[in-house]
């Protein structure tokens, strides 16, 4: 599982990668400046674990400012 913080905007955000073999679940733990967590349900399914975590950074950027989230338009192996 990859868990690498970012920091965007007074927030960290956790992007998460789980699985194996072509199929890495993105997932993302959000903190906001007052300390609260949330984290997110599985966001889509990934060949690679870098892409899972590219896509909930995004995801993650996205609810950070208040923005529409981006949509998994290519899930992996659950077409």
């Amino acid at each position: 599982m990859h868990a690498i913080p970012v920091s965007y905007n007074d927030h960290v955000l956790m992007p998460l990668a789980a699985g194996e073999r072509g199929s890495f679940a993105s997932m993302i733990i959000v903190t906001k400046p007052d300390g609260a967590r949330w984290a997110s349900g599985v966001l889509g399914y990934f060949n690679e674990p870098d892409d899972a975590c590219r896509f909930a950074i995004e995801y993650g950027k996205a609810e950070a400012d208040g923005r529409k989230p981006p949509r998994n338009l290519k899930p992996a192996g659950h077409a």
